[in-house]
């Protein structure tokens, strides 16, 4: 009979295995990176024992698992291996693969998003470095600025060794989304669209005065459209040195880009003042609802039209406008998205690493164009006009021109820009006190 003291030993750690896994994903305390980093690693390599060959392939996106299904099925039939899917959904996905890595469970694929979250797994060895087999000849798959964004430099502020470790489907971007209807009705030309930020700010007022809302962004996009602000002021190497901490938030270009949401605010011309509502609500607000005239978001903003209001399609995209005194040329702010990565301690590395590659092929890279949308990182199917959705006209031709900037602004960071903008427009601190936080955080 087992001992009461043996019980409570026993309960005692498994406890303590529930609470650390709590702590890790965030449940109960936030943890440094280092410190999940050091729980990644403390994972055995994968026993050597024989298994049938079928990868597993952990995937976040509920949007994405409707076309994985069938590239999966047809993987099957072109290769013979089976291809299983697991999606979690958003929410979950981060804890189940957290609790996978704890457990030598780590799925045969996974799909890390682009930024500082997932640093840890890449510390601990989880995610096979790509950039031996991309310079065989694989690279030209991507457009090259996919891969720059995806490449981790040395000096990154979080440690990792410099090196790629996983490849993007898609090259996604923010741009303006505007709605042309609603443009007429403003007696605004429908296809002439703001390309400096004076016109823009035209656009906005005749829109306010025909009783339209006249421009709104996510809260979450804040800090993006900051950084797509600063381009006008800024070089791609000046913007990632402040993301690493070698430049002060504090400069002449970060003022102006705050300047001009307060302009925006103060000419009346922001549809929630204090650009509080999340990307679904605003989404709907454009979608559903078309009552605001111009939208800053995403480029798969565009599959969830498609989703929740299939009958409008009449929408279109244009550029972040210019700024009057820019001594540079407006770049958009570019994502690797969809991004896959190899498990570097599962049983399946190689026929894995096949996987990968055959997703990015030119086949695959189309139909995902077509079937979620997306922008693909594979130029081929973005050379054919006639086939690119006519919504991604602007996200399409922005492709090749976004920021190349790798380094990741960090999560205090973008706390403290987007606090510190909802702040300055409802009056209660200055810039210059925002900036100055942020450049603490």
């Amino acid at each position: 009979m087992t001992s009461n003291s043996s019980r409570a030993s026993s309960r005692g750690r498994q406890i303590s295995r529930r609470a650390l896994l709590r702590q890790a994903v965030g449940l109960t305390a936030t943890v440094s990176l280092a410190q999940l980093t050091t729980t990644l690693s403390r994972t055995v390599p994968a026993s050597a024992g024989a298994a049938p060959l079928e990868l597993t392939v952990m995937n976040p996106s509920r949007g994405l698992a409707r076309a994985l299904g069938p590239l999966a099925s047809k993987y099957e039939a072109e290769r013979g291996i089976k291809v299983t899917i697991d999606t979690p959904g958003p929410v979950e996905y981060p804890r189940k693969l957290l609790a996978a890595a704890q457990t030598n469970t780590m799925p045969d694929v996974f799909f890390p998003a682009a930024s500082s979250t997932y640093a840890p797994y890449f510390k601990a060895g989880w995610a096979l470095p790509l950039k031996p087999e991309l310079d065989k000849g694989w690279k030209h798959n991507f457009a090259p600025v996919a891969l720059d964004l995806v490449d981790w430099r040395q000096g990154n502020p979080f440690d990792v060794p410099p090196g790629i470790y996983y490849v993007p489907l898609e090259l996604s971007s923010f741009q303006m989304l505007y709605n042309p209807a609603l443009f007429e009705k403003a007696k605004i030309a429908s296809d002439r669209v703001p390309f400096t930020m004076p016109q823009l700010v035209d656009a906005l007022k005749a829109l306010k005065g025909a009783g339209v809302g006249p421009f709104e962004t996510a809260v979450e996009a804040i800090p993006f459209l900051i950084q797509a602000f600063v381009s006008n002021w800024l070089t791609d190497e000046e913007i990632e040195a402040t993301h690493a901490g070698k430049m002060p938030w504090t400069g002449t270009a970060y003022k102006k880009a705050l300047q001009v949401f307060v302009d925006l605010n103060d000419a009346g011309l922001i549809f929630n003042n204090a650009l509080n509502r999340p990307w679904a609500e605003m989404e709907k607000s454009f979608y559903n609802v078309r009552e605001v005239g111009v939208i800053y978001d995403g480029a798969w903003s565009i599959a969830v039209q498609r989703a929740t209001a299939p009958d409008f399609t009449a929408y279109r995209s244009f550029r972040v406008p210019r700024a009057a005194d820019a001594k540079h040329d407006q770049r958009s702010v570019g994502m690797a998205d969809r991004n896959l990565a190899v498990n570097a301690k599962g049983r399946h590395v190689e026929e894995s690493l096949a996987f990968v590659k055959w997703m990015s092929d030119f086949a695959q890279a189309e139909f995902l164009m077509n079937f979620l949308p997306i922008v693909p990182s594979n130029p081929g199917p973005l050379l054919d006009a006639t086939k690119v959705p006519p919504q991604f006209s602007a996200f399409a031709i922005e492709a090749a021109r976004v920021q190349r900037v790798a380094t990741f602004r960090s999560q205090m960071v973008d706390e403290a820009l987007t606090k510190g903008v909802q702040a300055v427009l409802l009056k209660r601190v200055t810039i210059d006190q925002v900036l100055q936080d942020v450049d603490k955080a």
